[in-house]
């Protein structure tokens, strides 16, 4: 398969139009959180979704399910408690999604991405700063292309209010949550 210059935006080549499919095995989903005073990360280990490229850029989307129960953060214990009902209540809500609602291109390869995550059935909108990493043909003949993202929230907002208050003042848990993603992506078949 041949790379042809289809389309400039803001002086970068696009990949063609069409669904592109995550690669799991070069796709990751982090998370980062503040414990006391240090950041804790951890990542879902299995993530699945689609970016429909479209021939007008700002018409593309992505739809993302992300498998609850698959957090892993190094801690067996804190996994555990991570899943439970305390936060992601994995037993009844065993996917995270995000669905996208707009598109806007920034300079160069950056973006925003609008869309609705949802979190324990509760929807919020959310908007993703990220980066367009470029395409190209792998060595096994797929068109692969590559995006990152990052995006923060309020637990709270998604009904996980667990926390501990500290005796020397503030609690044990911090409010705010951040995703990083790094995308690879191949191109469906038509």
């Amino acid at each position: 398969m041949s790379i042809t210059a289809e389309r400039l935006v803001n002086g970068v080549e696009l990949p063609p139009a069409g669904i592109y499919t995550f690669d799991p095995a070069h796709t990751t989903v982090e998370f980062i959180g503040k414990h006391m005073f240090t950041k804790t990360r951890g990542r879902f280990t299995e993530a699945e979704g689609t970016i429909t490229i479209a021939e007008r850029p700002e018409e593309s989307s992505v739809d993302v399910t992300i498998k609850a129960e698959s957090l892993q953060s190094n801690s067996e214990m804190r996994d555990g408690h991570l899943v439970g009902p305390d936060f992601l209540h994995v037993e009844e809500y065993p996917e995270i999604t995000f669905v996208s609602t707009g598109v806007r291109l920034g300079d160069g390869r950056s973006f925003e991405l609008d869309g609705d995550l949802t979190i324990k059935d509760i929807t919020r909108p959310v908007t993703l700063e990220g980066e367009f990493l470029g395409f190209a043909t792998d060595p096994f003949g797929k068109l692969s292309t590559g995006f990152t993202a990052r995006t923060s929230f309020e637990r709270e907002d998604f009904d996980m209010t667990w926390n501990l208050a500290l005796e020397a003042g503030g609690f044990l848990v911090g409010k705010t949550v951040t995703v990083e993603i790094e995308v690879e992506a191949h191109r469906q078949e038509a």
